[in-house]
């Protein structure tokens, strides 16, 4: 039984090692099937006045310049410009991310054709490479070399290209899904493309909106480039981005784990703690339980003695005993990783290897596991019964295995720490995902549902039909309010902009967020105004010159009343007048504080991408029908492509929730094993003591006198286990908390809970564990072996 039981548990503990190893090699191999992946920078910008510009992306000629005057340092670069619009092929159309991107894609990163010229995968400026599932969707087959795709740009013109390269489906990489959750579809080259009617800006000092990559040459270091970077920005730029602007080489390799303040890194961190924990608890079981049984071998030991037998023999006969029992335990974790993988699949959105998918390096890993496991499990017992007195063990005394108490229970504190510790961070962890869903974000998110906003027309003319559509969709029973905007309530923080408000005109420009929305933007997403009025509707084509802002923004500014204040814009963008000031809400994920915020009119000739309805209640089924049939009599050749604000709100907290249904696993797996480590030890103690047991029922005691005995001895080790895990939960967990701007404050009743919690279950075993023997007939419990 306790051989099965040290079995278990070590399974239980080398399988969720298992699932976690793989998915931390899984995110680890993000980017390592790219070519010289060693060698290839991604360049972000690091501004001295914070947020003067995205961070994200740099100045569009810098890579390019770097690689013409500095060929001994730079080896290729890449480049591309991320847009969302229509892709057709004759009556298909489809909503698609597309990368208007430099013609080194493929030489430069080494990505897999399944049709084209890898050395030449672009014909010339109207071709185009696209993948293998664009084929399929546009034309049923893979091999669509020389076909012909139409792309709309923000003019309203359709652009022909001729498909000259398929590239195979590829697993997540940073250089094709930067900006791209599924990855781009199309790559359409940098020359001659007609998108943005003032172009896209790689040939741009003024600019700083391409994502930019560079190989460096064989030995050249990062640092090398700090100079020509500096000296190329300081002879093209303009002097407020030469002199604000620093640029960094992140290495693409790690660039996966490292980048957004390394929250994966920090992800599989925890988790490697949270396994590596469940495998510890495993084995001091083991320890705990070699240890115990060791009443019934210690005169094995001591004739083995007698008999010539010296200790390094002894020890390496417990040692192997261990392994074996490791990889027996192994061959259990192999079933139990295939029975569970599903489960981690669905938790940790991956697809996790399955067992007849392991390569040399799983099995390698897997073997070291078991190897270090079983020594691990092993050394101590072995050296512990090694060493008794051969005169003692022969007469089966315990002797120094007596003095091992300490460490056993020692053990159990640990053990019953690290339950309670992951316990509680569980607990925290859950209550912050649920603040982020309950708390107030300052705009009412129920029943909008977000659709992609075309055809993409960014002037008057579009401006005028995709306000038409909103107000043709506004008179559908099933919709209640709809607004077109650049930017909705998402993760990714929308674009930042340096301005001067009335009373700075002089001084350094004030950086804020600036998004684009129309008149019924407030309207449809709840948002208070606190100060004047919102945008009003009024004749298309007409100028508005007027600006909203945030409260916050006007603190920044200064102001204590905001309307009719003029702010002005930069590079002679003219003047807006404020007319309304809205209550702060939540534009980015709660991990952001809420900033400075600047609202211009989309008539005004700005851009758009999003048109947000407010549903009325009822069938919601229904409501999507009668949207989408709507949505096709008002705009027949545009792709009816949505989401509800709900689950961008998942979307936005994906890590956490994945983090937080693996600890939720992870602490219900900790507590079994205690409870099995609680049941064996104990099981050994009531064994060695069941004469001791009949002796006090005879002198008269009670069962309750019985058992709260044997509690006693627990109460201590949890009382104990409790004191050492409150203040260490407590400071990881605000360790963690810490990258959140708005946060729950851990309260003691997440304490509370967790400790009452584990004292319960394991009181409970103990009490009917211990009743069990009390009850058992003293005179049978007193006769001799």
């Amino acid at each position: 039984m306790f051989s099965a039981l040290n079995v278990f548990c070590l399974a239980i503990g080398i399988s969720f090692c298992l699932l976690i190893g793989q998915y931390i090699l899984h995110e680890g191999s993000v980017n390592a099937d790219i070519k010289n992946v060693h060698q290839q920078y991604y360049l972000n910008s690091i501004w001295k006045i914070a947020n003067t510009g995205p961070e994200m992306t740099t100045v569009g000629p810098l890579a390019k310049s770097l690689k013409e005057n500095y060929p001994g340092l730079v080896a290729n670069y890449y480049r591309f410009n991320p847009v969302v619009n229509v892709v057709s092929a004759g009556d298909k159309h489809f909503k698609e991310d597309v990368a208007i991107a430099d013609t080194s894609l493929i030489t430069m990163y080494g990505f897999q054709l399944l049709y084209g010229n890898p050395a030449h995968a672009f014909y010339n400026n109207r071709s185009v490479v696209i993948t293998e599932n664009l084929a399929m969707k546009l034309f049923g087959k893979k091999n669509v070399i020389n076909k012909t795709i139409e792309f709309t740009n923000l003019s309203g013109n359709i652009t022909e290209y001729k498909v000259s390269a398929v590239m195979k489906a590829m697993p997540y990489t940073t250089v094709t899904n930067m900006y791209s959750k599924d990855g781009y579809a199309m790559y359409i080259p940098f020359e001659g493309n007609q998108y943005y009617p003032g172009g896209s800006g790689e040939e741009s000092w003024n600019g700083f909106n391409t994502v930019c990559f560079m190989q460096l040459q064989n030995g050249v270091k990062p640092e090398q480039l700090n100079g020509p970077m500096k000296r190329l920005l300081t002879l093209n730029s303009p002097e407020s981005i030469n002199k604000n602007l620093q640029i960094q080489l992140n290495p693409l390799d790690t660039f996966y784990l490292t980048s957004n303040h390394a929250v994966i890194a920090k992800t599989l961190s925890i988790l490697s703690v949270v396994a590596l924990g469940i495998l510890l608890l495993a084995v001091i079981n083991f320890i705990n339980i070699m240890i115990g049984t060791s009443a019934y071998r210690i005169k094995e030991i001591g004739l083995r003695k007698v008999f010539g037998g010296r200790r390094r023999q002894l020890v390496m006969q417990y040692l192997i005993e261990s392994v074996l029992l490791s990889l027996l335990a192994a061959i259990l974790s192999v079933l139990l990783y295939g029975t569970f993988r599903p489960l981690f699949n669905d938790v940790l959105n991956t697809a996790l290897q399955p067992v007849n998918g392991f390569g040399l390096r799983e099995v390698y890993l897997l073997g070291l596991l078991v190897l270090i496991v079983g020594i691990l499990a092993g050394i101590y017992p072995a050296l512990i019964l090694s060493g008794s007195e051969i005169i003692s063990s022969v007469k089966g005394k315990l002797g120094s295995i007596e003095k091992g108490k300490l460490i056993r229970k020692s053990l159990l504190v640990l053990q019953f720490t690290i339950a309670i510790g992951v316990f509680i961070f569980s607990m925290t962890l859950s209550r912050q995902i649920k603040y982020f869903f309950d708390k107030d974000l300052g705009y009412d998110k129920d029943r909008l549902m977000v659709i992609t906003a075309f055809p993409k027309q960014w002037d008057s003319a579009g401006v005028v039909r995709i306000e038409s559509i909103r107000d043709g969709l506004l008179r559908s029973r099933v919709i209640k309010d709809a607004t077109v905007s650049f930017d909705i309530p998402e993760k990714t923080p929308p674009g930042q902009q340096g301005v001067n408000p009335e009373g700075n005109y002089n001084g350094l420009p004030v950086s804020i967020q600036t998004i684009t929305v129309d008149e019924r933007y407030a309207s449809t997403f709840g948002i208070s105004i606190t100060e004047g009025r919102f945008f009003r509707d009024q004749i298309s084509g007409i100028y508005t010159g007027e600006a909203v802002i945030n409260e916050s923004a006007m603190k920044i500014f200064g102001w204590s009343s905001a309307v009719g204040k003029k702010i002005k814009l930069p590079d002679g963008g003219g003047d807006l007048t404020v007319v309304g000031v809205i209550k702060d809400f939540h534009l980015a994920s709660l991990h952001e504080l809420i900033k400075p915020l600047l609202l211009f009119n989309v008539k005004d000739g700005n851009p758009y991408r999003f048109m947000t309805v407010k549903l009325q209640a009822g069938n919601l089924s229904k409501s999507i029908e009668m949207v989408r049939a709507k949505w096709k009599e008002l705009s027949p050749s545009a792709p009816f492509d949505f989401v509800f604000m709900d689950d961008k709100l998942q979307s936005m907290y994906q890590l956490e929730m994945q983090l937080k249904k693996a600890a939720s696993i992870a602490s219900g797996l900790m507590l079994l094993i205690v409870l099995l480590g609680i049941f064996g030890v104990l099981t050994l103690a009531l064994t060695r003591r069941i004469k001791e047991i009949a002796v006090r029922k005879v002198l008269g005691a009670e069962l309750h006198n019985i058992v709260s005995l044997i509690i006693k001895e627990f109460a201590g080790l949890i009382f104990i286990a409790n004191l050492i895990a409150w203040p260490l939960a407590y400071y990881f967990t605000n360790q963690w908390l810490r990258q959140f701007a708005y946060r729950i404050i851990p309260s003691i009743s997440i304490y509370l809970i967790a400790g009452c919690f584990v004292t319960i279950i394991a009181f409970a075993l103990i009490s009917v564990q211990s009743l069990k023997v009390a009850m058992t007939n003293p005179v049978k419990s007193l006769k001799a072996e």
